[in-house]
């Protein structure tokens, strides 16, 4: 190759050595370059190209530890045999091959849009926000301490997360929830998706049919429709999922949100929890009981959870930490049946997708001392308090226009749009606006029932919220 094919760009981008080499190699590679030939010496190449020697030396050591070059004391350097085509005098332009994707990439390519989060992180009403403005910022930041760090946290984490935390969980969730587990049982993962990912992975093949709630969380029927799994929706009506819609069917795994459905915000009434668990007994099969608000309950005692009903073991209890504390945590937790723990173990060790350990501890210290406890106590009594403002102000704002639906419980709730205003145009020019209320039709998979909008009232002060209400208010005329 002749110097002058050589171009370098002075300009300070990348070192000129690293240009040099990338020169020399395109060549060689294209066959411009062939095996056996000679390169100019170091000095005729520092004459040409106007390099210093030490420049153009490092290029020619690198392409010899490359493979490219062959550097012979008293002869010269010479390209190596690389075995290469020569390319350089194709004119024809390339032609463009489709790339055929596995089924698994496909498949999750196809349902991204399900599990894409809204990016808009101080706009008022999103489902499912809390308020992050009241993270226990300097009670987390305690755990972090090195103090804390100790060689057993700074190495490789346990397949299935810290101990003091599992423990720590365990301990709450028989006390607030009613769910009866050891530490052994229960699973860290890095946040719910990452949950309901795994569960589908291990417990589905492809073309099993997953039942759902109609309307349903969409991450979760990504999660499901990336394995490869057909979705068979239930419908949701005032006392929760439709139960008897299962039983002429060969569902494999059962999602329910039972404590506070999402979206419409109904709660399973227990006598249909009794029947869900006898009928996952008679067909042998899973449920997953997704309770990812449940700390928040404004009136009365919640429900206990689905899994202290569950005698057979065939509940699997996903909780997570993001609506507690705040998504960037990126904590959840599963509650594994003792016939699957080994499973959930070896999955684990393979894909090793336990989150960080130093967060870990740094949570563990947080609901050990009692801090998180506190934090929720707090937290309830905010959101319950924006809770009542929001819905207030949209019954008077909306008149027969509206109907809100108040659980009084998590953090949101549903409203219904009168016939004549569809909730998708709603949706979209509340979002043109800055304020997010997700259409109830996005949450169907098959053709809505619902006409109306979600309201997520937990990360809106008042001041917010009342801007938010205004233009909602507007758009209604």
């Amino acid at each position: 190759m002749k110097a002058r094919g050589v171009v370098l760009d002075r300009s300070g981008g990348a070192p000129l050595n690293r240009q040099l080499e990338a020169a020399f190699r395109s060549a060689i590679l294209s066959g411009e370059l062939k095996a056996g030939e000679r390169i100019l010496s170091t000095r005729e190449l520092q004459t040409h190209l106007g390099l210093s020697r030490n420049t153009i030396s490092t290029a020619l050591a690198q392409l010899q530890a490359e493979g490219y070059v062959i550097m012979v004391p008293g002869s010269g350097t010479f390209v190596a045999d690389v075995g290469v085509v020569p390319t350089r005098h194709v004119s024809a332009k390339p032609v463009e091959r489709e790339t055929v994707l596995p089924g698994t990439a496909s498949a999750y390519a196809e349902v991204r849009h399900l599990a894409a989060n809204l990016e808009l992180a101080s706009a008022p009403f999103r489902p499912g926000i809390p308020d992050l403005t009241h993270f226990p910022s300097d009670h987390f930041r305690r755990g972090l301490l090195p103090r804390f760090w100790n060689p057993r946290v700074l190495d490789y984490p346990p397949p299935f997360g810290l101990p003091e935390l599992r423990e720590a969980i365990a301990k709450r969730l028989h006390q607030t929830r009613g769910v009866v587990c050891n530490a052994e049982q229960v699973l860290i993962t890095a946040g719910a998706q990452a949950a309901f990912v795994l569960i589908a992975r291990l417990l589905l093949e492809t073309g099993d049919v997953v039942a759902v709630e109609e309307p349903g969380y969409p991450s979760v029927r990504a999660a499901m429709l990336g394995r490869g799994a057909r979705l068979l929706p239930i419908p949701v009506d005032d006392f929760g999922m439709d139960v008897e819609r299962l039983n002429d069917t060969n569902a494999k795994l059962v999602h329910t949100t039972p404590s506070h459905q999402y979206p419409t915000g109904a709660v399973l009434s227990l006598e249909r929890r009794l029947a869900l668990l006898e009928w996952a007994k008679s067909r042998d099969t899973w449920i997953v009981e997704d309770d990812y608000d449940s700390e928040f309950h404004y009136t009365g005692r919640p429900q206990p959870a689905l899994h202290s009903l569950d005698s057979e073991h065939k509940v699997l209890y996903v909780g997570t930490f993001s609506k507690s504390l705040a998504p960037a945590v990126r904590l959840a937790y599963i509650v594994v049946p003792p016939a699957l723990r080994p499973s959930f173990i070896a999955a684990q060790e393979v894909e090793g997708g336990q989150p960080s350990q130093i967060v870990q501890r740094a949570l563990a210290e947080l609901l050990e001392s009692g801090h998180f406890g506190r934090h929720i106590t707090k937290m309830r009594k905010i959101y319950d308090q924006r809770r009542r403002f929001v819905s207030s102000e949209l019954r008077r704002l909306g008149g027969s226009r509206l109907e809100v639906c108040d659980t009084s419980a998590g953090l949101h709730f549903m409203v219904k749009l009168s016939p004549d205003i569809q909730d998708s145009s709603y949706s979209e020019r509340a979002l043109e606006r800055g304020v997010v209320v997700p259409a109830l039709s996005s949450y169907f998979h098959d053709r809505p029932t619902l006409n109306g909008f979600v309201v997520g009232f937990a990360a809106a002060d008042t001041e917010s919220a009342s801007q938010a209400l205004a233009i909602l208010g507007n758009l209604l005329d």
